[in-house]
């Protein structure tokens, strides 16, 4: 059985730790509504752009699969400008 001191500071060590936990608990919370706001923030930024948050991967392979066939197509140009010039510079 404890002695009235040393459930004193029993007391006194689990309040102690009891007030560590609480602030503990305020500051997670207080980074926790930052990070709520942050991504927010990162919401509106891609609605502003004109892009919908739940589909915004699909957009991005989307619009990198036109960006391949644009790239593409002005490869193919290139080189058809390419070989008429070589057959210009040939017949001359």
């Amino acid at each position: 059985m404890l002695s009235l001191e040393q459930l004193e500071e029993k007391i006194q060590v689990l309040s102690t730790r009891h007030k560590a936990v609480l602030r503990r608990k305020l500051e997670l919370g207080g980074e926790l509504k930052a990070k709520k706001e942050e991504l927010a923030a990162l919401v509106d930024e891609i609605k502003k752009a004109g892009y919908n948050p739940k589909t915004l991967i699909e957009d991005r392979d989307k619009a990198q699969e036109e960006l391949e066939l644009l790239l593409k197509d002005f490869e193919a140009n290139l080189v058809g400008a390419e070989k008429t010039l070589e057959d210009f510079e040939k017949s001359k």
